[in-house]
């Protein structure tokens, strides 16, 4: 059984009438619509004020929601809005002495045109404040907005703390992305120093004699050629791949010299030797790879 089922069905047993208020309010700027009744000298007039809030009796078998809806539609007309749920109660008592239970709905604003039943002769929108120091409004809908207006405060700030918290981790995530940044590129000028010697390492290598490759000297170059390797891998280093036969591309090549070859003129502008390794970190290039074009 729904909620609201299950309270239409307890009405009778405590045999309370139950009316329900629509606290409507605008997000823009937090003013809430208020609705002067026709008859001013009529009994709700003279006993409960002038203005109130749009909405009126549950009839019998009639759920909450539907009956606010209905009533909604019937006293402002067909506009835009939802239904945020109980702001508020009160039990007052009516001139037969019979207990009737308002219920005050919070509802937003969206779009439309205010248009009034006939119950109705003119509406405004104010503050809570306004309502909370006028003798203007009777107690029961002072205390109405009272309510709907606190409700509102305590979202409002529920919602800035929440766009704080994200704006803090967003600033912790732009923070520790910067450092990474910052980490990864401190130690470029070092990563600069150590190309030079890497360059030198294979250089010598290529001039060993083939007799002389697996001599133990050649074997410890190589094998601190490949700590360096190492060194600048575990900080982002890596190399540029460079081919005999690749397009000519400047954003990661550097022509140091021409050369005219026999090769085909559809192959003019080809890397035809890589002179120099060139590198780069995630992505950024540190330094070209220097090669002779045909």
């Amino acid at each position: 059984m729904s909620e609201e089922k299950s309270f239409n069905e307890n009405k009778k047993f405590y045999n309370y009438g139950i009316s329900q208020k629509a606290i409507i309010y605008n997000p823009e700027n937090l003013k809430l619509l208020l609705v002067k009744v026709k008859e001013e000298n009529g009994y709700f007039g003279k006993k409960y004020g002038p203005w109130e809030l749009p909405g009126g009796t549950l009839t019998d078998s009639e759920e909450l929601k539907k009956s606010l809806d209905r009533e909604i539609k019937e006293e402002i007309g067909k506009i835009g809005y939802e239904i945020i749920g109980p702001s508020s109660t009160g039990i007052i008592l009516n001139s037969d002495g019979k207990k009737k239970l308002f219920i005050g709905y919070l509802v937003k604003y969206l779009d439309g045109e205010i248009n009034l039943s006939e119950e109705h002769s003119e509406y405004k929108w104010v503050k809570a404040e306004e309502v909370e120091k006028s003798d203007e409004y009777k107690p029961w809908l002072k205390q109405f907005i009272k309510k709907a207006s606190e409700y509102l405060e305590n979202k409002n700030a529920l919602n800035n703390w929440k766009r704080c918290q994200a704006d803090f981790e967003n600033y912790k995530k732009d923070q520790a992305k910067m450092m990474g940044e910052f980490r990864k590129f401190a130690s470029l000028d070092l990563v600069m120093q150590i190309l030079p010697v890497l360059d030198n390492f294979e250089q010598s290598l290529e001039h060993v004699p083939g007799n002389q490759k697996d001599n133990a000297w050649v074997t410890g170059i190589n094998y601190i050629q490949k700590q360096l390797e190492d060194v600048l891998k575990n900080n982002g280093v890596s190399e540029i791949e460079v081919k005999v036969g690749d397009e000519f591309d400047p954003a990661i090549h550097e022509a140091v010299d021409t050369k005219e070859t026999n090769m085909d003129t559809k192959t003019t502008n080809k890397v035809i030797k890589v002179v120099q390794k060139g590198y780069k970190i995630d992505g950024k290039i540190i330094r070209a790879a220097k090669v002779i074009v045909n």
